[in-house]
C-alpha cells in the first residue's frame, strides 16, 4: 500500500492533468467557434467579395481594417451591388473603434469591397453567447483544477512520511 505522501502527490498530479485537459479543450472549442476570413473572391475587376457569412441570433461580426469602399451586404442584394450604390445596400455597423462591429444580424451576408488591390480586411464571426460561455467555463474550471492539483502535489511533496503504528497492518 502506498503511503499518504505518495497518494497525495499522485492525486495532485491527476487533478493537475485533468485541469490542463479541461483548459486545452475549452481553448480549442472556443477557437473552433470563431470563423476568420481574410481572402476575397474577385468576380469583377476591382470588386472583392468575401465567402458567405452565416449569422444567427447569437452571432457577432467584427470587420477589422475595413476597406474605404466596402460593407456588409445581405446575400440577396449581392447581384445589385456596384461601387456607386454600395452605401445604399450596406448594413450600418453598431460601433466602431477602428473595427466595425455588427450585432443582432440574422441571415446570410457578404462583405463587399471595391479597391484596386486585394483588401487587408479581416472578418471575424463568433458566437456571442452559448458556445463561448460554455467553453469559457471549461477554461476557467481547467485553470482552477490545474492550480488546485499543483497545490495538492506540492503539499504531498512536503509531507513527512508516516511511520506505521505498531500492531497495524504494514508495521
Amino acid at each position: 500500500m502506498r503511503d499518504l505522501k505518495t497518494r497525495t502527490v499522485v492525486t495532485g498530479l491527476i487533478v493537475l492533468v485533468v485541469g490542463i485537459a479541461l483548459f486545452v479543450g475549452g481553448v480549442i472549442g472556443a477557437l473552433g467557434s470563431i470563423s476568420i476570413q481574410t481572402n476575397f473572391m474577385q468576380p469583377h475587376p476591382g470588386e472583392y467579395v468575401s465567402s458567405e457569412i452565416l449569422l444567427n441570433t447569437t452571432s457577432g461580426l467584427v470587420v477589422s481594417f475595413p476597406a474605404t469602399t466596402g460593407g456588409v451586404i445581405p446575400a440577396q442584394d449581392l447581384s445589385r451591388i456596384n461601387s456607386t450604390n454600395l452605401g445604399t445596400y450596406a448594413i450600418p455597423y453598431n460601433s466602431s473603434a477602428g473595427n466595425y462591429i455588427y450585432r443582432s444580424l440574422v441571415g446570410d451576408y457578404y462583405y463587399v469591397a471595391f479597391s484596386s488591390t486585394q483588401p487587408d480586411t479581416t472578418i471575424v464571426v463568433t458566437s456571442l453567447k452559448g458556445s463561448l460561455v460554455g467553453y469559457g467555463s471549461l477554461v476557467l474550471i481547467g485553470i482552477v483544477c490545474g492550480i488546485v492539483g499543483f497545490i495538492i502535489a506540492i503539499i504531498g511533496l512536503f509531507q513527512k512520511k508516516q511511520t506505521p503504528i505498531q500492531g497495524q497492518p504494514g508495521s
